[in-house]
């Protein structure tokens, strides 16, 4: 980067994509918003982050390439979020990759790859056999985290290469192993929270980055959206999600730079554009982009 501010400024080397900005698995799905993904792209290489509905389409109109993927990260396995998985990786496959994609996350990771690959044999073998091409098993390669570890007190780095540094800690989404990302490129540190609520230490994890994103649940309009929820659902909502509030709060005392909200929960029109930004902006004022499909930073 240049040192003169008045200087020219050398191009960015990274990239953040959100691929599909929606959250949970509604049945009336908001057609403006995706399933949760995300993509950081350093020096012309994507890692991916999530991979729920819509993915795989979402990074072609992204103007992305299936076979420069080497790393993909899940958050947790809740199906809103790993949906796409394996058909993002047989889109890998079917676009001429032949080397491993690796693909990091919690446990069940390694199963539901597997699972993946079993129920879709019939199909890739005949594809083989016709078209000659290399088996479909060995392009996922998952590395699934060990939770009862040092993960869970603190950050890990699970991966690094020559663009980038990745750490993950354990986030608190009530029974299921999740965790958080934070990804240092030459550039900027860019954090995503997965989905979380209560307590653990996601403001820690977050200090000093350049960007957050973090998910967020406007707990009166879920009422509002879904008003037979049992009482169990409720409780997930305030417990193992983030309000507008926390989501400032958490950024203030991390001290970063910009927040993106992102897995919108409603993803309807009960909260407006301006309000999800006035809410976080009662207890942060840094910057906020509310976050949309296909929205760079």
């Amino acid at each position: 980067m240049s040192t003169d501010p008045g200087g020219p400024q050398a191009p960015a080397r990274s990239r953040l994509i959100l691929l599909g900005s929606g959250g949970g698995p509604t049945i009336h799905k908001n057609e403006s918003r995706h399933g949760p993904a995300n993509v950081v792209v350093v020096d012309g290489v994507p890692y991916l982050v999530d991979c729920g509905e819509g993915a795989p389409h979402q990074f072609v109109r992204a103007g992305l390439s299936f076979t420069e993927v080497d790393n993909v990260f899940v958050t947790h396995q809740h199906f809103d979020h790993n949906s796409e998985l394996g058909n993002f990786l047989a889109y890998t496959w079917f676009a001429g990759r032949r080397a491993p994609v690796d693909v990091w996350g919690p446990p069940r990771l390694v199963g539901l790859l597997a699972d993946y690959a079993r129920l879709n044999e019939f199909d890739f073998r005949l594809r083989e056999q016709e078209t000659g091409r290399p088996p479909f098993d060995p392009i996922p390669r998952p590395h699934e985290f060990e939770m009862s570890g040092p993960i869970e007190r603190e950050p890990v780095v699970v991966m690094s290469d020559e663009r980038v540094s990745v750490s993950a800690i354990r986030v608190n989404h009530g029974l299921v192993p999740s965790v958080a990302y934070r990804f240092r490129t030459p550039d900027r540190d860019i954090v995503f929270s997965g989905d979380r609520g209560g307590q653990d230490d996601i403001a820690g994890f977050s200090r000093g980055a350049d960007v957050l994103v973090h998910e967020v649940l406007h707990y009166e309009a879920m009422l509002q959206t879904f008003p037979a929820a049992p009482e169990a659902v409720l409780r997930h909502y305030r417990e193992d999600h983030t309000s507008p509030e926390d989501v400032g709060r958490i950024a203030t005392e991390a001290g970063v730079r910009t927040v993106v909200l992102n897995h919108i929960l409603p993803d309807n029109d009960l909260v407006g554009d301006d309000e999800w930004v006035r809410l976080v902006a009662k207890t942060f004022d840094g910057e906020i982009l509310l976050g949309t499909d296909l929205l760079e930073i």
